[in-house]
């Protein structure tokens, strides 16, 4: 490889590294796998990647195959962010906002650029992404590769946010997805190149299983599900929804032109607190009806062991105070351009919240020390995170995971079973609004035992899912862990589909090698953290 690597770079503007250091430090994401690559590139300019591309495509017509994994800021949970061949750090150097056009209220991006950056460029114009996901060191083509839900609830999807993607296809070729109209589509499928190709093969495929598509779930991470979305009845017709939850398996992200809105609305939260989590879905479905923008819940069992590790809630201390248990705990987002009528909804949520016995409510005022507090709440999930140094267990979030609210406790109950058989601390997070969840389990990766505990965990909680309607991986892609268990929610014909669709574009199979599908489970095994 260092070979390897030493040619790169003499043809590369980037970096490439095969160092020691380097490599372990890629080796990792945020699941329960370690996976170390063997070389780490760093592309500066669009042709890097074209390179790269081209030379592993190479590789394979001589029979050796080399996995290309683009990778953000290795935020992934389901291991859909290591490699053992390639892996291609977008936000090192590919991390520009190129342009704001105020005119058509778009935004031209890399794919490398974080929500953060993003966020301050464009906010300066008055300027802000109405559906953008939560989480501020997310780069843009990690949103897009996971498919992660939007922030607030009421202003539509990235999906439908995202106007143009310009993306390497696996062959080394540009290629530039965007809504086609009938006449645009016809000059796409007389391509004679690889695009070209794509298109036919896409279209064929849609138009062979129209009816078996339409019974998919659009708005799934899981499969290539975004296929549903491709084609309109009128016609129209974009590629960009397969990207939408693809994990790098299909092409790699380079450029995105997204939409963008004149920030009008002001978004006001309050924090309310119950001691019964029945109660809290009783109020949940009450103030639906004033269309909240966020409604996120947390277990009250997160903010109890960040208390015990020393971190001080005054909403949470009050409550102590008060003999209170704290059983749910909801942040609700208030959004409007007139602060006369957000003052007006968050009476209404307080009247209700009144109605149920030992429920309170905190309102954050406009302070900094306010802002701050109420940041550290929505962040709690970090807090915890923090204890590393204190405890030995390491959190490992499993996301993704959609719960039906009505079977919200029903299936809290069954995972508070489920830790006290694997004697471990599972919390959970989520939007009541979507019902993505996101479970915090934790674990010692320096046992054996606790590695082996963990996937068992895994298989444990994918069948109480199934008792209640659940699924895996809806929010997220389903990686290289939860493959096996998606294929038991879909037919084989479905899972034919996704098949074609991942075949159509990477032909020779060198995109995220063992990223989504049925994976072998005796591999996974070998994958599991041994400590941290």
């Amino acid at each position: 490889m260092s070979k390897i690597a030493k040619y790169l770079s003499g043809h590369l503007i980037g970096e490439i590294s095969a160092k020691e250091a380097r490599l372990k430090s890629f080796s990792t994401d945020r699941s329960i796998l370690r996976m170390q690559p063997n070389l780490v590139m760093f592309p500066r300019i669009t042709d890097d990647l074209q390179k790269i591309m081209r030379f592993s495509s190479q590789l394979a017509d001589k029979g050796h195959k080399i996995s290309i994994t683009s990778r953000g800021y290795g935020g992934s949970t389901d291991g859909s962010s290591i490699s053992d061949g390639i892996v291609v750090d977008i936000s090192r150097h590919l991390n520009k906002i190129k342009e704001l056009d105020l005119r058509e209220k778009t935004v031209k991006v890399e794919a490398g650029a974080n929500f953060q950056k993003l966020n301050l460029a464009i906010g300066a114009q008055a300027m802000t992404i109405l559906p953008s996901p939560a989480g501020e060191r997310l780069t843009v083509g990690g949103a897009i590769a996971m498919n992660l839900p939007s922030e607030k609830y009421n202003y539509g999807t990235m999906v439908d946010a995202v106007l143009e993607a310009t993306v390497i296809l696996s062959n080394g070729d540009v290629a530039t997805f965007k809504k086609l109209n009938k006449k645009e589509l016809s000059e796409k499928l007389a391509l004679t190149n690889f695009e070209g190709e794509i298109y036919r093969s896409i279209d064929n495929l849609i138009e062979d299983n129209y009816d078996l598509i339409q019974e998919i779930d659009g708005d799934a991470s899981y499969g290539y599900s975004g296929i549903k979305n491709v084609k309109d009845k009128d016609g129209n017709f974009s590629l960009i929804p397969l990207l939408f939850g693809s994990l790098g398996t299909l092409a790699v992200i380079t450029e995105v032109v997204i939409k963008t809105d004149f920030i009008v609305n002001e978004t006001n939260f309050a924090v309310i607190s119950f001691a019964n989590r029945d109660d809290a879905r009783d109020f949940i479905e009450e103030i639906e009806k004033l269309n909240p923008d966020i409604i996120e819940m947390f277990d009250g069992k997160m903010f109890e062991s960040a208390v015990a590790s020393g971190k001080n809630y005054q909403f949470y201390m009050d409550r102590v105070k008060g003999n209170l248990a704290t059983k749910l705990v909801l942040v609700v987002g208030i959004s409007d351009r007139n602060q006369r009528k957000i003052r007006s909804t968050m009476a209404k949520i307080e009247s209700a919240c009144r109605r149920f016995n030992n429920s309170t409510m905190w309102l954050p005022d406009d302070s900094e020390v306010d802002k701050a507090e109420l940041e550290s709440i929505r962040d709690v999930r970090e807090v915890l995170r923090a204890r590393a140094g204190v405890i030995k267990e390491e959190i490992y979030p499993i996301q993704g995971v959609y719960i039906p609210l009505e079977r919200f406790e029903e299936f809290y109950l069954g995972l508070q079973k489920l830790a006290l058989y694997h004697n471990i601390p599972a919390p959970i997070q989520g939007s009541a609004l979507t019902c993505i969840f996101e479970i915090l389990a934790e674990f010692d990766f320096n046992k054996i035992s606790d590695r082996q505990k963990a996937l068992r965990f895994i298989v444990d909680l994918a069948k109480l899912l199934a008792k209640v309607d659940g699924e895996m991986a809806y929010g997220t892609g389903e990686g290289r862990i939860f493959g096996n268990f998606i294929s038991k929610n879909i037919s084989r014909e479905t899972e034919k589909i996704f098949n074609e669709i991942r075949t159509i574009f990477d032909p020779k199979q060198i995109l995220n090698i063992g990223v989504k599908g049925r994976v072998d489970a005796k591999e996974i095994i070998k994958l599991v953290r041994n400590g941290r």
